[in-house]
């Protein structure tokens, strides 16, 4: 059951958004990433979907992006790049990190913005 903060517990005890406060669909030229898209929340996980999975309105959970446990800041706005599998998001801390979408690692991160 979610609570007013719009988070709830799964079935595995992760605590998740109930609402997408950031979405982003990969450009069509990046080559394996045709028809992915990535959401982003106030639990501060990215997910990167195959939305050509599971017929009209099914999409496949391919990541689930985490900065950590202890981190609480959530997701704010993102982007995919222009030609790389990679997005880029800012958080509510000020940190910008950049995923790689087909393996859910981050390869860069920026901070400073307070």
């Amino acid at each position: 059951q979610g609570g007013e903060d719009g988070m709830e517990e799964d079935e595995d005890g992760f605590v998740e958004a109930r609402s997408v406060e950031a979405v982003g669909f990969c450009p069509g030229n990046i080559p394996g990433t045709a028809h992915w898209c990535a959401t982003g929340g106030v639990d501060g996980v990215l997910k990167v979907w195959n939305m050509n999975v599971g017929g009209v309105g099914g999409a496949q959970l391919r990541q689930k992006c985490t900065r950590g446990a202890d981190v609480k800041a959530g997701i704010t706005r993102l982007r995919w790049h222009n030609s790389l599998p990679l997005v880029i998001a800012s958080y509510t801390d000020g940190v910008v990190c950049i995923w790689d979408a087909r393996v859910g690692t981050v390869v860069g991160t920026f901070t400073g913005h307070e």
